[in-house]
């Protein structure tokens, strides 16, 4: 058993420093650590499915969740008599969540403890793809294989679990919170120069997590603090020209509209998007358009004169409720607040623990969904097929520390602060 986990536990350092990196590596490995657990399941059948029984029973409803979206995707197409593979295959990674947690669940804490530096090299490596790619914030690139205001953002969250997990280095290790302080620098010079708007939103929200974790700081305090922490940041942005260019470029835009000289501006064609996904959520309510409807209904809302016929061409809604309710109806709705709200519940409970390194990976998963949740409020992010193995693989990864922290403080005898306090 030893072998599997340390390969499981070398795929998983792998996924954070090559999935934004390299395209295909994270959904390859990916594959990986589920062909793995897989592997460790048949070769130790006896000792192994005993185990995996009481994993499901424990999270059932993390497993439905997380195969919720697939499950819409097949609802609507047995409602339209229409079926096709391709429909379901980016959820399908969603819905092949539980094997990943199944074998993440076979890393000893000891290895998983280890993935603290394969945060540190993955903002390091996504802060110095930024910087390349943009000419150093001279341009402002698009996309390579995931889209910057993807790929920024999920970059940024890396650099946030690289700070979280200073709590799990004892104090005298400062040359290590030096490095993990380098690392989400630079990845927030990364955001500066990507102009990613939707990414900037997000800072002050981690912010507020790991204040509402803290248990030395009292709530009048943690509001002030968190309040200061957004003015500093909105006034240093405000003196950015990289910032301003983006926010003037807005307000233009959103004027624009206003005043019918032209609707098909960057933010005018977001405006039409949304009022015509949600013509077509409200014509098809229960299962929606469809997966692969989408782009033949915008269509039909152009010739209807309900949207211009260059909003017409897009992918998506710019949106990720609207866009879940045009294609799935309220049946999406509901597996996308299920994706969100039922891990988002192992984390909440666990946000004020008594020990140290359980609240900052509790900390770690909320930044996690609150990240995705805000940035899909002007996006798209789960059409990507990276997102769906970083947020399987990273919603496993966390809660599989969090119970192996909590079993090693209760075999010891102590109580989870104790332990972190004489680790």
């Amino acid at each position: 058993m030893r072998y599997f986990q340390g390969l499981i536990a070398t795929a998983l350092a792998s996924f954070y420093i090559l999935a934004l990196f390299a395209d295909r590596a994270a959904g390859v490995i990916y594959g990986i650590i589920i062909a793995l657990g897989l592997a460790a399941l048949i070769f130790h059948w006896k000792s192994n499915t005993a185990l995996l029984g009481g994993l499901m029973r424990r999270y059932w409803p993390l497993a439905l969740a997380m195969a919720s979206p697939m499950l819409a995707v097949i609802a609507n197409e047995l409602s339209r008599g229409q079926f096709s593979s391709r429909s379901i295959d980016a959820p399908s990674r969603l819905a092949l969540f539980m094997l990943a947690f199944w074998a993440t669940s076979l890393v000893p804490l000891s290895h998983l403890r280890k993935l603290q530096w394969a945060f540190v090299a993955g903002t390091f490596i996504c802060a110095i793809k930024i910087y390349r790619l943009t000419h150093g914030g001279e341009v402002r690139y698009l996309t390579d294989f995931i889209p910057i205001t993807i790929f920024i953002e999920l970059g940024m969250l890396l650099g946030v679990f690289a700070l979280f997990s200073i709590a799990w280095n004892s104090q005298n290790k400062k040359g290590f919170v030096l490095l993990k302080l380098l690392a989400a620098a630079a990845i927030l010079c990364g955001s500066y120069i990507s102009q990613s708007r939707g990414a900037w939103i997000t800072i002050p929200i981690f912010l507020g997590i790991a204040l509402i974790s803290s248990r030395s700081i009292q709530i009048g305090r943690k509001l002030a603090l968190v309040t200061a922490a957004t003015l500093v940041l909105v006034v240093g942005m405000s003196h950015a020209k990289l910032v301003m260019d983006r926010i003037y470029q807005a307000q233009r835009d959103v004027q624009q509209y206003v005043d019918h000289t032209n609707i098909d501006t960057s933010i005018g064609m977001r405006f039409q998007i949304w009022q015509g996904s949600f013509v077509i959520f409200r014509e098809h309510p229960i299962f929606g358009v469809g997966v692969d409807k989408y782009r033949d209904a915008l269509k039909e809302l152009a010739e209807r004169k309900i949207i211009s016929q260059e909003t017409s061409t897009f992918a998506h809604s710019h949106n990720e409720f609207m866009f879940n309710a045009a294609r799935l109806g309220l049946l999406g709705l509901a597996a996308l607040l299920a994706v969100y709200l039922v891990p988002a519940y192992y984390f909440s409970r666990d946000l004020r623990h008594t020990d140290r390194e359980v609240r900052s990976v509790a900390c770690m998963g909320l930044s996690l969904i609150t990240g995705i949740f805000v940035l899909g409020l002007t996006d798209v992010v789960f059409l990507w097929w990276e997102v769906f193995p970083f947020y399987a693989i990273s919603i496993a990864t966390f809660i599989v520390y969090m119970d192996k922290r909590k079993d090693a403080a209760s075999s010891s005898g102590l109580d989870s602060g104790t332990l972190s306090s004489v680790r």
